[in-house]
């Protein structure tokens, strides 16, 4: 599965370094970001407690991957304390509308989502938050805030991620070969990005340049 799909991380890999440039200099625009994905990472955790769907109860390998209470944190420093009440753009109405369909068409394709989100953040996610931490000691800033979403306190990242790719992988020698086109096409799949207030946010121009798949 991860062979079948490596196509989107080697774009994630290209352009995850230019894309966030702007996003370690400007808190608002890694705010924006952090809040578009909140809302993404949000709705399919809460998807998996009501759905109880085995299989993707399975990829959450271990519960330090729950990422919603630290995704509150981390807004709550960068937007303040009513970030609640910002307005989705239409774009992140569209993407969540599209989650919501597929959570009551064919729910087994969240995994999809739940695969490259977690993935990504266990990936490209701590690249970033390593890089925004260098800015701010080379920029002299005191008490550097520490992003919550993307900390794993002790945890073996690299075990952590390859216990997650062995779920999924599990998971894939089960399935059909109807359910694993079915996989790789919601992977491949193309929308544009969601924006925050009409501003791009800081993670690409398209979920699927840092390993997201796209809504349809």
């Amino acid at each position: 599965m991860r062979k079948a799909t490596r196509k989107i991380h080697s774009v994630s890999d290209a352009l995850v370094n230019a894309k966030f440039a702007i996003s370690l200099r400007d808190e608002e625009v890694w705010g924006g970001g952090l809040f578009v994905f909140y809302h993404i990472f949000s709705f399919l955790e809460d998807a998996k407690g009501r759905l109880n769907i085995p299989d993707l109860n399975k990829l959450f390998v271990n519960k330090i991957l729950y990422r919603k209470q630290a995704f509150e944190e981390d807004l709550t420093h960068y937007l303040g304390e009513n970030w609640q009440s910002t307005a989705k753009s239409p774009a992140l109405e569209n993407y969540l509308e599209h989650l919501q369909n597929i959570e009551k068409e064919q729910p087994m394709l969240l995994l999809v989502y739940v695969y490259h989100l977690y993935l990504g953040l266990l990936s490209g996610g701590q690249i970033l938050a390593k890089k925004r931490k260098m800015f701010g000691e080379r920029n002299g800033l005191q008490d550097i805030y520490v992003d919550k979403v993307t900390d794993f306190g002790d945890v073996d990242l690299c075990q952590l991620k390859q216990e997650f790719r062995n779920a999924i992988n599990e998971i894939a020698e089960r399935m059909t070969a109807d359910e694993k086109d079915a996989f790789i096409d919601e992977s491949n799949q193309g929308s544009t990005q969601p924006q925050c207030n009409g501003r791009a946010s800081p993670w690409g121009n398209r979920l699927l340049d840092h390993g997201i798949p796209y809504a349809r």
